[in-house]
């Protein structure tokens, strides 16, 4: 009867090379099932970058893209009804259609409700702004019912932008989503795989963990970023620079090319930022300041009058016989003359005065820490000036001038119901001249 040999006498059969070699082929055994498991790992993870690549990322570019749009067609409307030009409301439309375009590709992912719910409300916004405009720009502001329509506008607004910024916001919630599990199945995969390791081989064990230390950082690393990402909180001048060339790496590769269009998308929204501020406070005929931006300065100075006892004055100039030159000439050369006059109170003018549009054809200058005495002067600086220029097609033209200088009891209006005193006074007395509006409400 043949005796069966027991694990104990095969151990004791093998040399001592074959013994030393026992424990890593013991080893290799266990770790067989370690290794098809980090195949299977790696493969999900692989995928997951892959979708990331080409799902979230375009979407959520997409997703800045439609709010940066609906700013510019509530700028466009605005612009339409303060220019009362229709023209701005084309521009509108434009901008409208490029957000259905860009809804309609969220229509085979998982956010196809919110986007139907963004374009039901974009369809209704932009309804509602365009019969609202128009009848701005047909009737003026005192139509029947403006304020009811413009509330109306403005919730449907918001409803819109809420839209909008919920798709957004759930897009960058899937993101961080999908880097946490990543981080944590790309965990569970090294922990595992270390402990197999210390159990069997030092020497691997020691490796391995290296390794593990290596990734590990990585991972921290992109998860941490990933997260400032995901809150928006992302410093435009770092990059991840770490060198890696597995799944990793197309991990910290994709980063960077996200950081490179947050940051590409970010100078744009600045610079649109920037030229919508500009439109905002600027006048788009003259170039000088409009209303807007004059309340703002008055506001500004009179602030500095009560903290640090200071002055300012105001000159409100006025066109002569302006109607005058659009009944004989026509609106285009009406137009031409008043880019023509603002230059020329822009060239002649302090550096630190202010110049704008204030309405029709009467300009404003804003003149800081200046009393009486200084604004006198400038204004009848400028009157000279402009009676001595030429201007083309109508040849000399001659300007009024009211002058107010703040008091300690002035506000914005009392101080421009002054300056428009003055100016009246002015014309009343002849044109082409300067007049004061002195403390005891006089004129000298």
């Amino acid at each position: 009867m043949k005796k069966t040999k027991n694990p104990l006498h095969f151990y004791h059969s093998l040399s001592l090379l074959k013994k030393f070699l026992l424990a890593p082929a013991l080893g290799l055994v266990l770790v067989f099932p370690f290794y098809i498991f980090a195949f299977f790992s790696m493969k999900e993870i692989k995928n997951s970058v892959q979708e990331f690549n080409s799902e979230l990322n375009p979407l959520q570019e997409t997703a800045y893209n439609n709010i940066l749009l609906l700013e510019k067609i509530a700028n466009d409307v605005n612009s339409a009804v303060t220019a009362k030009e229709v023209e701005w409301i084309d521009s509108a439309k434009v901008h409208a259609q490029h957000i259905r375009e860009n809804l309609d590709t969220f229509s085979k992912s998982n956010y196809e409700k919110d986007a139907q719910d963004a374009l039901v409300a974009l369809n209704i916004y932009c309804k509602t702004i365009k019969n609202v405009s128009q009848k701005i720009i047909e009737n003026g502001n005192n139509y029947t019912n403006i304020e009811e329509d413009t509330q109306r506008a403005i919730a449907n607004y918001n409803t819109l932008d809420a839209s909008l910024k919920n798709l957004k916001f759930k897009i960058k919630q899937e993101i961080a989503t999908s880097v946490n599990s990543l981080y944590e199945n790309t965990n569970f995969l090294l922990l595992h795989g270390n402990f197999i390791f210390f159990a069997w081989f030092f020497l691997s064990t020691l490796i391995v963990f290296v390794v593990y230390r290596d990734i590990r950082y990585k991972i921290n690393t992109i998860v941490a970023d990933s997260r400032e990402i995901a809150k928006g909180d992302v410093d435009f001048q770092k990059r991840l620079c770490i060198v890696s060339y597995d799944e990793l790496g197309q991990i910290i590769k994709s980063i960077n090319v996200f950081i490179n269009k947050l940051h590409k998308n970010h100078e744009e929204l600045s610079a649109a930022k920037k030229e919508l501020e500009n439109l905002y406070i600027t006048d788009r005929l003259t170039g000088v300041y409009n209303r807007v931006k004059l309340d703002e300065i008055i506001d500004k100075e009179l602030k500095r009058r009560d903290r640090y006892d200071t002055l300012c004055s105001l000159i409100l100039i006025d066109i002569d016989y302006f109607k005058l030159v659009n009944d004989t000439h026509g609106h285009l050369v009406g137009d031409s003359i008043l880019k023509e006059f603002a230059a020329i109170l822009k060239e002649n003018m302090r550096d630190t005065d202010y110049v704008g549009r204030w309405g029709g054809e009467e300009f404003m200058i804003i003149l800081p820490q200046t009393d009486q005495s200084g604004a006198l002067s400038l204004a009848e600086h400028l009157r000279s000036k402009i009676a001595e220029v030429h201007f083309t097609t109508i040849g000399k033209k001659t300007a009024s001038f009211g002058v107010a200088t703040c008091t300690q009891k002035d506000d914005i209006q009392s101080l421009i119901d002054n300056a428009d005193k003055a100016l009246y006074r002015a014309k009343e007395s002849g044109r082409n001249q300067v007049v004061c509006y002195n403390r005891l409400g006089e004129f000298s």
